[in-house]
């Protein structure tokens, strides 16, 4: 079992870096690629749990700002924050899990799709119950986060599909944490705030 877990922590590790390579390599590609400034943008996206792929109910609520650096590929960043619910995780009752991620990526868009994968640090917490249904606990750690996202385009709003992992570290002071992989994956629904085109 133990060497089951490390396997899978590895893997977890392993897929995690592999995003944020890909995630550097595509800016500095680009950044070199085109001298021409695109357009800068701000969009506010919500998203909720696929059922079918997670069996939790979640939602979250995230802010991102893009900057086209050529006509078809633009820097994000962006911050948020979301909530779903887990159940029989090491002897806990019912657990809220919270994940706030602050993350980069690189959007490449084709046509009116896109795709983007990111990768950032961020805060793995939440709330748990424990058995006894009389008493909780508030675990927080410093987490980083890879993910991908895909979807399409119609002038101000965004429809996509996201994909969004960690791995709690390894310190035994993670608590309950220690050594998880977690994950979740939603369908989202974004708003463009403000656009300014590039000159």
């Amino acid at each position: 079992m133990n060497n089951s877990k490390q396997k899978n922590s590895s893997k977890i590790k392993k897929g995690i870096s592999k995003t944020g390579i890909l995630v550097m390599n595509l800016l500095l590609i680009s950044s070199l690629s085109f001298a021409q400034k695109g357009s800068k943008s701000l969009q506010i996206t919500a998203d909720g749990i696929i059922p079918s792929a997670q069996k939790s109910v979640g939602f979250g609520l995230s802010l991102k700002g893009l900057y086209g650096i050529s006509e078809y590929g633009e820097i994000t960043l962006s911050a948020g924050i979301s909530k779903f619910k887990m159940k029989d995780l090491d002897g806990a009752g019912e657990i809220k899990v919270r994940f706030v991620p602050f993350l980069i990526g690189y959007r490449q868009k084709i046509q009116k799709f896109y795709i983007e994968p990111k990768v950032g640090i961020g805060e793995l917490g939440g709330r748990i119950l424990l058995l006894s249904g009389s008493d909780y606990s508030r675990p927080s750690v410093t987490v980083v986060f890879g993910g991908l996202e895909t979807g399409f385009s119609l002038k101000r709003f965004n429809v996509g599909f996201d994909i969004l992992a960690t791995h709690g570290i390894s310190n035994s002071s993670a608590g309950i944490w220690h050594n998880k992989n977690l994950h979740y994956v939603s369908a989202s629904l974004g708003y463009t705030l403000f656009k300014k085109s590039a000159k």
